[in-house]
Order: C-alpha cells, then sequence, then structure tokens
C-alpha cells in the first residue's frame, strides 16, 4: 500500500498515511474550501488500509482548529477506523489540543463518545 501524504497549506493540514511506517498523522489547521475533495484520497485511503491493518494503528490528531465541514469528514474517518477494532486489532487515537483549549479537548470527547475508539488526550 503506497503511503499518502498531503502538504500543508494555510488552510489545510499536514497528512501522513504509511502503513509500513505505522505513520498516521494530522498536523495544523483545517478548513479546506472543498472539505469533500480534500478529505476524498484520505478516506479512500483508510478504506484500502482497514481491510489489512497493521497489529497496532495508533492515529496521531494535531489540530489547531478545523471546520464544521472537516469535523464531519474526521468522524468518517473515525467510522471507518471502527473496523480495526471490530477485527480485535490496537487501535489508539492521539488527540493533542492546545493548553487551555476546551473547545478543542472537548470536541475530541464527543469524537471518542460517537465512534466509541480509545483517544488519549494529550494538552501542549
Amino acid at each position: 500500500m503506497l503511503p499518502l501524504r498531503i502538504d500543508e497549506t494555510p488552510y489545510s493540514p499536514e497528512v501522513t498515511l504509511d502503513k509500513e511506517r505505522s505513520r498516521f498523522e494530522f498536523y495544523g489547521k483545517c478548513y479546506p474550501e472543498d472539505a469533500n475533495e480534500f478529505f476524498k484520497p484520505i478516506i479512500d485511503w483508510f478504506r484500502e488500509y482497514v481491510v489489512t491493518p497493521n497489529r497496532e494503528t495508533t492515529i496521531l490528531f494535531k489540530l489547531d482548529y478545523f471546520n464544521t465541514a472537516s469535523s464531519k469528514r474526521i468522524v468518517d474517518i473515525l467510522n471507518i477506523l471502527k473496523d480495526i477494532h471490530r477485527q480485535k486489532k490496537v487501535i489508539v487515537i492521539h488527540w493533542y489540543y492546545r493548553t487551555g483549549d476546551e473547545d478543542m479537548f472537548e470536541t475530541g470527547e464527543t469524537f471518542s463518545e460517537i465512534v466509541n475508539l480509545p483517544f488519549k488526550f494529550t494538552p501542549y
């Protein structure tokens, strides 16, 4: 499976999805003009990945901001990742948020409750 790498822009995050290196990371701000278009290759990549995932999958989200359209796509990704959990493989979501950013922390908690996956919350 080929890695997927998307460079950060002022409106979209850096994304690294690399099965071989077990790197699944999202960094930056996320409010692209067209969230569906931005997230399509990411969602397609994860749909392929969950067919034969690694024994352990750790996803890192370190997003300073994202808009409503992006939050919907993030939940779509998390719902796809539930297939890994159903396969009795290890999946952990690392949710980083700025110290004092209660909104981002609470959003992560809400996502965790919606998809019922283990999240680890870390302020920075």
